[in-house]
């Protein structure tokens, strides 16, 4: 054992790093999770040739709950997966997640497997292995810890990849295994062998379970037996809990639960140490871990006796908890590397082998004064020290060399890209790190890029299920009864049957799928069914179309007068320009750094701009508008910030002042915070022109309030100001540059549609790497809610409790003072008047009050770090939308943040509310609601952005067709011929096209692909499609591939006024038998002629030029009437069908394309 002394915070990393780098694995054990986090940031720079893992910290384990995020356990199962793989890795573990008790590692691995190309394995015992590995089976994997199985592929996402992974079988042998993107379903890579370890800590073991199920039986009706003695209630309380521990044992669910009743399932549990084989075990100040792991112990066991006196739990449940004496086992451990800030005896060692003193120093802290960092450097240099300066950005370290060069020590230095928390002085070994945080005042600090992609639009039909409503373009909104197969002229093809008023039925041809869409509205209430006959869907749509045409023709003509209209054009940037946006301390994300560009260089134009810039809470807008602020200011003009409240005006105040407050610019805010007496001043102040940026409510449109050169107005949640205050903002358009925020998400769809004619700045990618919200579902209970909230407050933060009911608030909130004494309620709704409101939200984020019980109209907009807790009161009366929304308000800070989602206990629940329990349930283990939630939103966001008119039509004709419409009157707009009303081309090609049962089961699924087959327009698209089918579900039968085949003749035929294809009926000879050409008579069955039709509309691309080309290329197969019903006879056979339909029509759409040139 050795001990390294003279080491602590951020010097303890390149000890560390020297001794992880000994051996492929190691552990480090530090006190808590601020302290991991750090050193894991300071050890990256050190060790770059090992997978890092930070462990987060052991929670509340005593809470009951119904679901939880999985978050933190799926990074425990990385790491002990690595551990036990032997892979090159370093785990960093917090005290209470290093002593926490786990399963053995005999049984972690006993049940893991491995598949490899080429081998045999029986597929159904590989599905009973993956659920006893506690994965859960899915129609489509969208999370970790998911399976799923269609036909002979088995797609999984194991808890360690960053990717899932695709099995294709032939038989029983391993064809192919393959990495593939979870968004896209597509393949990426292909690989050898894929490792499956577990996706739960405890593994659902028929024995073990049944074994765990008996004994906790058994030890909770002792407990029971012994409580009645003294009190019946307690007893009883007692038994209702191990029936539900028993029950959830019986049925191995909830397991998450269960990990805190281990010691049940396992007769020996082990420590993280255990599943190293062989490493190295360090540990960071064991006085502080020991002190960490005695005030979390006694905080535990305080807990637990009073869950003892309520029937929570039994003596036996405190097994599970962990202390100081479960930590001192590491210290058996060969190999155990200790390091104390100074040489002192250490609790639990008897003596160590080697002792260790290393002499080390933190760096001077420069605050950004260059002369000092300059005369430090050049006596580091003159020592013979060997300096590295590290930066964690490019564009940092870059003005850092120039520096040097200006000084004359450029060869003398070494330059480092990475993160370092603190500077790091060695004077032995004459080793310097100087990190940028201690040159500047801020540390860029990295954020991990999300992977997102960009193309990929939220597809609505990827949930349409029997019995949805749906909206077919030309006949109006029905209700989607399912798919029906039928049989047609001896060929099965496959139908969507959508149902309309008064039992009429419609059969659409599943090619014809891209003209139907899933009906989404925005409050989620019930459409009117249309009836099949009579106009009253034409009406609904020509009164949309109407009203697009006329938004579409003002945006276009608004956009054009703009353009006219002269504004200021601002200069460059300046020196002071990217010294303001350096001081960012944050790595900027891609999309802010899009942003920013877009806006400075509308800003540079000679004529205004008019630009949205959307986003979420907490994506970075206020910086992006920071950086259009300073640019305005420093060109010499004023600039002001236009918001709906005075609490966002005070919260951009604070921001913005805090920003600006090195540069010589003056700040204001102007709102009924301001005396009348400073309001005045302020007003008088900016006439001058003495103010360069104010912020302000609606106060600022006064007519009182006058600027002396107003160059740039930036308004944040435009649709929340009245008419009279957005008739006054137009004014005020006139001639300067403006920027809106908003902070409801714009559909991608529309914003390609409107690109051009309405400027738009779209920030999508989340900020830096923040905790995730750990979210339970749960049942409410009082002495839940006063747990809860004392854990909040006692760690000095603020709770969020959200009921959504006027009546009934002021209760609740009288119950939280009664059950927490200490607590200060504030309570907020939206039937009070706005300034008492105001009043509320302002104490709340200045701290007077510590909980606020409020309905959902809480601001949104606001930022409250220290609000880390929130609790959901009849949670399962919210959509996910909703929810996730209101769970965006917490966490906004480096805390662990809660989010509680609470339903009533033993109330019987409606069939809506039981599904959207399930869901929330869903949502909260695998995060995987998302992309619901997401389109609720940009929804909302699209109704915020084109108006109430607007949101009218959206909801009459559904929100995707409406997109399509104002997609379609753009273009029309801008000199396009867009075909109006897409007549449906009837295709009845002579042969089977439908994706067969026994290829795609799954209803769901197979209607998301009939979708993406009737998007099929090329022969590159017809690949595309086939690839995809191939890579997920196996090779393609014929009748899928002939379907992909007639989707594209469909396509084409329509952009050629094709009214119908069909095959023309051979005639029948007196006598009944059919008269056949003499000529074909001796030809073999399978090459018999087939004659297809293909009938016009009177209003027809065809032309002299065509049918000169058709004829060149089809010679005597081909006929061509023309007159009122004009239609082209192609002679053909069963081999070449397809073939030849294609090349006709693809001729023809040349040729139109040739003569429209």
């Amino acid at each position: 054992m050795i001990n390294v002394t003279g080491v602590s915070e951020s010097r303890v990393a390149p000890a560390a790093a020297y001794y992880a780098n000994q051996k492929d694995q190691s552990i480090i054990i530090v006190s808590t999770d601020v302290r991991a986090k750090r050193l894991a940031s300071d050890l990256s720079f050190f060790v770059q040739d090992k997978e890092i893992i930070t462990l987060p910290e052991e929670e509340q384990f005593l809470l009951r709950y119904a679901a939880k995020n999985q978050d933190h356990m799926l990074t425990r199962l990385r790491a002990l997966k690595a551990l036990r793989t032997g892979q090159p890795v370093v785990v960093i573990a917090p005290a209470s997640a290093a002593v926490k008790k786990i399963a053995p590692h005999s049984s972690f691995e006993k049940s893991s497997f491995r598949l490899r190309l080429g081998e045999e394995v029986d597929l159904d015992k590989i599905k009973g292995k993956l659920v006893a590995l506690g994965y859960e089976r899915r129609e489509m994997i969208d999370a970790r810890g998911q399976f799923s199985v269609r036909g002979g592929i088995l797609d999984i996402y194991t808890p360690d990849s960053e990717t899932p992974y695709r099995i294709e079988f032939f038989g029983a042998e391993v064809d192919s295994i393959r990495a593939f993107d979870i968004d896209s379903q597509r393949s990426l890579e292909t690989l050898q062998s894929v490792e499956i370890y577990p996706a739960e800590e405890i593994l659902s073991e028929r024995e073990i379970f049944q074994s765990a199920e008996q004994k906790i039986g058994k030890a909770y009706r002792e407990a029971a037996k012994k409580a009645a003695v003294t009190s019946e209630e307690l007893s009883e309380k007692i038994r209702a809990t191990g029936e539900e521990l028993r029950e959830y044992a019986a049925h191995a669910a909830n397991l998450q639960l269960l990990e805190n009743y281990i010691h049940y399932f396992y007769d020996h549990t082990e420590y993280l140490w255990d599943y190293m084989d062989d490493g190295c075990v360090m540990i960071d100040d064991p006085e502080r871990v020991e002190e960490t792991l005695q005030l979390r112990t006694e905080e535990l066991r305080e807990d637990f006796g009073v869950m003892l006196e309520r029937g929570q739990v039994i003596a036996e449940d405190a097994a599970v908890i962990t202390d100081k004496t479960d930590f001192r086992k590491v210290y058996s451990k060969p190999d155990t590397v200790v390091f104390t800030p100074f040489p002192k005896r250490v609790a639990g060692v008897d003596s160590f082998d080697r002792v260790y003193n290393l002499q080390s120093r933190q760096v001077l802290t420069f605050h950004g004064k260059m002369n000092v960092l300059e005369s430090e450097l050049k006596a580091y240099v003159k020592k013979g020290y060997r300096v590295t300066i590290v930066c964690s950005s490019q564009e940092r370290l870059e003005n850092l060399r120039e520096f040097a060069e200006r000084i004359g020590l450029l060869e003398k230095l070494n330059f480092a890209q990475g993160s370092l928390t603190a500077g790091i002085d060695l004077p032995t070994e004459k080793v310097c790190y100087i990190s940028e945080s201690d040159i500047f005042e801020t540390r860029k600090k990295s954020r991990r890029k999300k992977y997102k992609d960009k193309g990929q639009k939220l597809q609505s039909f990827a949930d349409m299920r029997e019995g949805d409503f749906v909206v077919h373009e030309n006949h109006g909104i029905g209700k989607f009864v399912g798919i029906e197969q039928l049989t047609v002229q001896g060929e099965k093809k496959d139908y969507i049957k959508i149902k309309y008023a008064g039992n009429d039925m419609l059969y659409v041809p599943v090619e014809q799928m891209d003209i139907v869409q899933k009906y989404i509205g925005s409050d989620g209430g019930a459409p009117r069914i249309n009836k099949l006959s009579g106009g009253e869907w034409k009406a609904t749509k020509a009164k949309a179309k109407a009203a697009i045409a006329v938004m579409a023709k003002d945006l276009i003509d608004l956009y054009a007068a703009r353009s006219m209209k002269p504004g200021h054009s601002f200069g460059k940037d300046t020196v002071w320009q990217k010294e303001f946006e350096d001081a960012f301390p944050y790595e900027e994300t891609g999309d802010q750094l899009r942003a920013i560009e877009e806006i400075k260089q509308d800003m540079e134009k000679p004529f205004s701009m008019d630009r949205l810039l959307c986003g979420d809470v907490g994506f970075g807008k206020t910086e992006v508008a920071a950086r259009a602020l300073f640019k305005c200011v420093a060109d010499g003009m004023q600039a002001a910030v236009l918001v709906p409240t005075t609490i966002l005006a005070n919260q951009h105040y604070y921001t913005l002042k805090e920003r600006f407050e090195h540069f010589p610019f003056k700040v204001e805010v102007l709102s009924r915070f301001r005396t009348p007496a400073q309001q005045d001043q302020i007003i008088t102040e900016l006439q001058k022109g003495n103010i360069d940026l104010v912020i302000g409510t609606h106060r600022l449109l006064s007519k009182d309030v006058k600027f002396k050169n107003l160059g740039l107005l930036v308004i944040d949640e435009e649709q929340r100001f009245g008419v009279e205050a957005k008739e006054t903002i137009k004014k005020m358009k006139n001639n300067v540059d403006v920027l809106t925020l908003s902070a409801t998400p714009i559909p991608r769809t529309l914003n390609m549609s409107l690109t051009g004619i309405k400027d738009m700045s779209l920030i999508e990618e989340a900020p830096e790497e923040r905790y995730p919200v750990q979210t339970y579902v749960l049942e409410q209970d009082d002495h839940l809610l006063r747990d809860v909230i004392e854990r909040e407050l006692g760690r000095g933060g603020q709770v969020f409790v959200v009921f959504n009911r006027v009546k009934g608030i002021q209760q609740i909130a009288a119950k939280i003072e009664a059950l927490v004494p200490d607590a200060v309620v504030g309570v907020g709704h939206g039937q009070m008047n706005e300034h008492a409101l105001e009043n509320v939200m302002l104490d709340f984020i200045e701290g007077h009050s510590n909980v606020l019980v409020a309905t959902t109209i809480v601001e949104s907009g606001l930022d409250i770090p220290n609000a880390n807790t929130m609790i959901v009161l009849d949670a399962d009366h919210y959509g996910l939308s909703q929810l996730y929304q209101l769970r965006g308000r917490v966490g906004r800070s480096n805390r662990l943040a809660y989010a509680y989602l609470m339903y009533q206990k033993d109330k019987v629940l409606t069939e809506v509310a039981e599904k959207r329990l399930k869901a929330i349930r869903e949502f909260t283990e695998f995060g995987a609601g998302f992309k619901v939630a997401m389109r609720d939103l940009e929804i909302r966001g699209a109704g915020n952005l084109l108006g109430t008119a607007q949101s009218g039509h959206m909801m009459n004709v559904g929100y995707e067709l409406y997109c399509k419409m104002v997609d379609d009157a753009i273009r029309a707009l801008q000199g396009e011929i867009v075909n109006e009303r897409k007549e449906e081309t009837s295709v009845e090609i002579p042969l089977s096209a439908y994706i067969p049962e026994t290829y795609i089961e799954n209803e769901t699924l197979k209607l998301s692909m009939y979708k993406k087959i009737a998007s099929v327009r090329t022969y590159e698209d017809e690949d595309e499609i086939l690839d995809e089918l191939l890579d997920r579900f196996g090779d393609v039968p014929q009748p899928a591939v002939n379907l992909v085949r007639i989707a594209h003749a469909r396509y084409l035929a329509e952009t050629l006024s094709v009214t119908r294809i069909y095959q023309e009926k051979t005639e029948t000879a007196p006598g009944g038998r059919a008269r056949t050409p003499k000529t074909l008579a001796c030809r073999p069955a399978a090459q018999e002629t087939m004659r297809m039709v293909f009938q016009f509309a009177e209003t027809n691309p065809l032309s002299g030029y065509a049918l000169f080309n058709l004829t060149e290329r089809f010679g005597q197969k081909v006929f061509v009437h023309g007159g009122v019903e004009p239609f082209i006879r192609l002679s053909t056979d069963r081999k070449n069908l397809m073939k030849d339909v294609l090349s006709l029509l693809e001729l023809l759409n040349e040729s139109k394309k040739s003569a429209s040139k």
